[in-house]
């Protein structure tokens, strides 16, 4: 039923809500794959968002194999979007904390009241509401192409909806792709019960159906082959996340007179809570050492824009984050409570080749284990004292001009797109 019609790179699609312009872990996971995939030989149709032309980046560009079918998101993300103070041609927020006029903040706070509340009572979440726009494209290339495969790639939650739908409707291979658990062991929004009882009925109907299953980790592996036993370990692998290197020589360091740690990406209060590093931060009277924090995290703006060594700034256009990715002293990681994942920002990290300071925040965090292995940093304990000491003694081998030399920086292969887009090729390959 599923066997590829005959050896040659066949014709793919890809299930994207986050795709670029769309900047996330995941987007950006498929926007390197995809370029990999083509090189390759395939041809890959995307059905995606449409977003607000201010979004779009140059850097983003697609070789000629590769389509972009865009349509509307719904109507509350269609206004966010449009709305959004986001936008990719937009500059850096100022290190101060910026000045919002309070018709602005008003409305903000009803719009973050509005989504968390849409958020917790749809079904998967607030981004269901592209469900009927997504599938009515899908039905629409399904009849215009015949697809060797179909790929779903979750986040958000509802690719793999319409994937499941459009595999009924077509009976092709379906690949579906997890960068995060559909059902997070802790959760870092707020869902109520029910919705997580019926999420995990909905995910044991539409699993059976799929052809196989990509994780981003061996433990979200363990996690769905004990939270669905029907499932077969042979169609479940894993695909890490990674780093594109080259895509750095494109940039200028975005680099600092002193002793530089960045840290790019969110906080969430349940997995990823920076307090311990601020209380060891604020031990710290050293004006030749900094943080930089780029990412969107609203939640922990007031306590991060009250240091005085720290410089908020919120979020960055991606190609701005990878200029001061590359320019930093040391890269701060913050690994999950929950150790059955690798922030995919991790893997940029290695690609930006700095060093990195991991603070493990549990027992097995395979990020640290990483780190160790291939002696890309400094992991310490997320103790406030381990922090700090880790910190001084990050600093004390940048004045000692040793900081690089020690750690292995340059090698990435390993981490890198090509090599995760050649896993993808064996699993087409295979069926």
């Amino acid at each position: 039923m599923y066997k590829f019609a005959n050896s040659t790179p066949g014709r793919l699609l890809l299930i994207a809500y986050g795709f670029p312009p769309v900047i996330s872990p995941q987007s950006l996971r498929w926007y390197y794959i995809v370029k990999h995939l083509a090189s390759r030989g395939y041809r890959i149709d995307i059905l995606t968002i449409r977003m607000p032309r201010a979004f779009y980046e140059d850097i983003y560009a697609l070789p000629d194999r590769v389509q972009i079918w865009s349509t509307f998101p719904g109507f509350f993300n269609a206004m966010t979007y449009l709305h959004s103070r986001e936008k990719a041609a937009g500059k850096i927020v100022p290190a101060e904390k910026p000045r919002i006029s309070r018709g602005w903040q008003l409305a903000e706070k009803l719009h973050s009241l509005a989504y968390k509340l849409l958020n917790a009572s749809m079904i998967p979440d607030i981004y269901a509401e592209w469900l009927p726009f997504a599938v009515h494209g899908g039905l629409h290339l399904l009849a215009k192409h015949r697809y060797d495969a179909i790929i779903s790639s979750s986040e958000p939650r509802i690719d793999h909806l319409v994937g499941y739908i459009l595999t009924r409707r077509s009976g092709t291979f379906w690949v579906a792709d997890y960068g995060d658990p559909w059902i997070y062991p802790i959760p870092i929004h707020f869902e109520p019960v029910w919705k997580r009882k019926l999420l995990s009925e909905i995910e044991e109907l539409i699993l059976p159906r799929t052809g196989a299953i990509t994780l981003t980790s061996r433990g979200t592996k363990d996690l769905y082959l004990e939270r669905y036993p029907f499932l077969n370990e042979k169609d479940l692998y894993v695909v890490p996340q990674a780093c594109e290197p080259d895509d750095l020589n494109h940039f200028q360091a975005n680099a600092s007179d002193v002793f530089r740690i960045v840290y790019c990406g969110s906080f969430y209060k349940t997995i990823r809570d920076p307090s311990l590093f601020l209380e060891a931060l604020a031990e710290i009277d050293n004006k030749d050492i900094e943080v930089v924090i780029a990412g969107r995290n609203n939640e922990f703006a007031h306590a991060l824009h009250s240091k005085s060594n720290i410089r908020y700034l919120g979020f960055m256009p991606h190609h701005e984050v990878l200029a001061l990715e590359k320019g930093a002293s040391v890269l701060l990681h913050l690994g999950n409570a929950i150790d059955i994942q690798v922030p995919g920002k991790f893997y940029e990290y290695i690609g930006a080749k700095r060093p990195i300071l991991a603070i493990k925040n549990s027992q097995n965090d395979p990020s640290a284990y990483i780190i160790e292995r291939y002696n890309k940093g400094l992991v310490v304990r997320n103790t406030k004292a381990d922090i700090k000491a880790g910190i001084l003694q990050l600093y004390t081998m940048w004045q000692q001009g040793a900081l690089d030399t020690s750690f292995d920086l340059e090698r990435v292969h390993d981490f890198s797109w090509a090599k995760r887009a050649e896993q993808f090729i064996e699993i087409l390959e295979t069926f």
